[in-house]
């Protein structure tokens, strides 16, 4: 488990935070833009220094404000997957992931783990030659290869289109459950929280404004069902009474009805993020603010 307590200011933000990433689960910091969710990551990774706290691993200390201590990035079992990918653009595939590798034969570990993620052939292309999806691959894995204590990311696929951020979900869940890594993943989709989160720690304005499971942080009292799905809507077909919303998630479609008049409440449209929730004979559906 890491701990995490600390300070820091800048200007006149402030960020103020206490929270816990239990060990071997995926733990997303969720919040709107400005909520210190990024900064956050760079704090634990020792990229920017705390004004004060503490972020303690297990018994390792890496920032200590009352003992004076502050391990550098290096010093810090930490791998980073960046937004940008932040690749060598003059190094290959296959370099570019040897390069977090430290032991001996690394270009043979590295065209092993690039298997895992489907790039094995793409070993001599540079990071020029490949697509979004590819590079983000190509990131996870290279900071997967140190064996880290913690893995970070900050939102990896926001700047993906859906089908490929949807396969990115299925590959990041299938390789942090394979590394049985610990994580802390910074997003701002609720399809992402519901995907592959363990643990939700929600943000506003530097401040932890609640902790729990998805279901707890979204949902609440308000959606106490036996099956929950969360999805986006694809398709509404209304008349003065009545509304079929048809709503994806994964490859998956789902038709409900619901009030027509309770759709203009909700303000419901195409696109947004919904979660279906099933008790018995009864449906509800409630639409997911990113603010929440």
């Amino acid at each position: 488990m890491i701990k995490v307590r600390v300070k820091k200011t800048w200007g006149k933000f402030g960020l103020d935070v206490n929270f816990e990433v239990p060990h071997e689960k995926v733990t997303i910091l969720f919040g709107p833009s400005g909520s210190g969710k990024s900064s956050i990551l760079r704090l634990v990774s020792g990229l920017e220094m705390a004004d004060g706290g503490m972020i303690q691993k297990g018994e390792d200390v890496w920032y200590d404000e009352l003992r004076a201590i502050n391990l550098l990035p290096q010093q810090r079992s930490v791998g980073f997957v960046f937004q940008d990918f932040a690749l060598f653009p003059h190094l290959t595939v296959e370099k570019n992931v040897a390069y977090g590798i430290k032991e001996k034969k690394r270009l043979k570990e590295a065209k092993d783990l690039l298997s895992l993620v489907g790039l094995s052939g793409y070993e001599r292309y540079y990071p020029g030659q490949l697509s979004g999806g590819q590079k983000q691959r190509v990131a996870l894995i290279r900071a997967l290869a140190r064996r880290p204590d913690i893995l970070l990311l900050d939102e990896p696929l926001s700047a993906l289109d859906w089908e490929t951020r949807r396969q990115l979900q299925e590959d990041l869940k299938r390789i942090i459950k394979q590394f049985c890594i610990t994580t802390l993943y910074v997003t701002h989709d609720v399809t992402e929280v519901y995907k592959l989160a363990d643990y939700v720690v929600a943000l506003e304005s530097g401040r932890v404004v609640k902790q729990g499971t998805p279901e707890e942080i979204f949902m609440g009292r308000r959606l106490s069902t036996r099956i929950q799905v969360v999805g986006k809507v694809v398709d509404i077909e209304s008349d003065p009474i009545m509304a079929a919303v048809t709503v994806l998630h994964e490859s998956q479609y789902f038709k409900t009805l619901i009030d027509t008049e309770e759709i203009l409440r909700m303000n419901l449209s195409i696109g947004d993020d919904v979660v279906i929730g099933a008790k018995s004979s009864d449906v509800i559906l409630c639409k997911v603010f990113a603010e929440a």
